[in-house]
């Protein structure tokens, strides 16, 4: 029993000492629950996935001009002998290239314009302040849209192409208009000999003076139209108004429709027929765009139609506008095709042919 007592004595010791620190003993992990679990090697080398960025949307494709179409008929004239027949050839030409002008190259700069507007769209449509890009990627997508935005101005790269075959088809149509006048005797141009000759009377026998058969076909009133204008008169493809670098081809005529008709086309109409064909131009200039085409018919005549269109449209600097129309009229199967340039200053109230 005596042996047992120092055991006793310890275990009390013990129980004092453990009182005495205000609670039961704990390990060195338990005296700190508050601190963080120690990590498994595993643990530790876990790395959280990054959040990726969505592709960018691309830009639209930039629209190419094709270089194939020019037509090529600038010195077709030059396989022709007589005068008249070379200028004839040469608003054949003319007529042409303005088709091209007007279908293609018209156009294309229109598709331009949609370009642009759609760089923008995309922009401001798909990229700006979406928040699953970066404003990194924001950034550099907005200043990669910005650059070919302005090279597809009308100074820009995207029209390189289109630059150099405008210029070539004005100064085409420069030269065949110089051409015209140069077999005609317009613009400061003498008329050719052969043609003098035959403005001059002819003489019978007996001096009196005889009519060449030529001379006798056609509307009376054409025939005075075409004097008048000193020139071809009804010819395929003529041009009206000095602008345009032919002189008086066409001829303005006195009336009231003076200011909308030429007279190649105005003289083989009746006064009802010209109305309508006023209606037309009219009609055309009001809508001020490439390809807008106005129809007419005779009220009198079943034979007689025709028709207005725009082929080109300028706006010059002063805020003046120029249209060039082409005016056609079909007379018992017979076509007549003149192109005319009608402007209107700032502040007017419509169009009047550039005599």
């Amino acid at each position: 029993m005596a042996k047992q007592i120092p055991s006793i004595f310890h275990a009390l010791i013990a129980a004092s000492l453990v009182a005495s620190a205000g609670g039961p003993a704990f390990s060195q992990e338990q005296d700190a629950p508050d601190a963080e679990p120690s990590l498994s090697e595993a643990d530790r080398a876990y790395v959280a996935p990054v959040a990726t960025e969505p592709d960018l949307p691309p830009l639209p494709p930039t629209p190419v001009l094709s270089q194939d179409g020019y037509p090529n008929c600038r010195e077709d004239f030059q396989k022709i002998a007589a005068p008249f027949d070379k200028a004839e050839d040469t608003n054949r030409c003319t007529i042409l290239l303005d088709r091209y002008y007007a279908e293609v190259l018209t156009p294309f700069r229109q598709k331009m314009i949609d370009y642009q507007n759609e760089l923008s769209s995309v922009y401001t449509s798909k990229v700006a302040g979406k928040m699953e890009y970066s404003a990194k990627s924001r950034d550099e997508f907005y200043t990669d849209m910005r650059r070919e935005h302005a090279a597809s101005d009308p100074d820009g790269a995207n029209l390189a192409d289109y630059r150099v075959l405008e210029a070539r088809y004005q100064q085409d149509r420069a030269y065949l208009q110089d051409r015209f006048c140069f077999n005609t005797g317009c613009g400061g141009y003498t008329v050719p000999e052969y043609v003098a000759a035959e403005e001059k009377p002819k003489k019978s026998k007996d001096g009196g003076k005889v009519k060449s058969a030529k001379k006798s076909k056609g509307p009376q009133k054409c025939k005075k139209a075409k004097k008048r204008g000193g020139l071809l008169g009804g010819i395929i493809g003529g041009v009206a108004g000095n602008a345009a670098g032919l002189g008086k081809i066409g001829t303005l005529i006195s009336s009231g429709v003076g200011a909308v008709l030429v007279s190649e086309i105005a003289c083989q109409l009746t006064e009802e027929e010209q109305k309508e064909a006023v209606e037309a131009t009219v009609e055309v200039t009001k809508q001020e765009e490439v390809g807008a085409t106005a129809t007419w018919k005779s009220p009198t005549r079943a034979g007689v139609s025709g028709s207005s269109t725009v082929t080109a449209l300028n706006t010059q600097p002063n805020g003046r506008k120029c249209l060039n129309i082409t005016d056609v009229a079909i007379i018992d199967g017979q076509e007549t095709r003149v192109s005319k340039q009608m402007c209107r200053g700032q502040g007017d109230e419509g169009y009047t042919i550039l005599a």
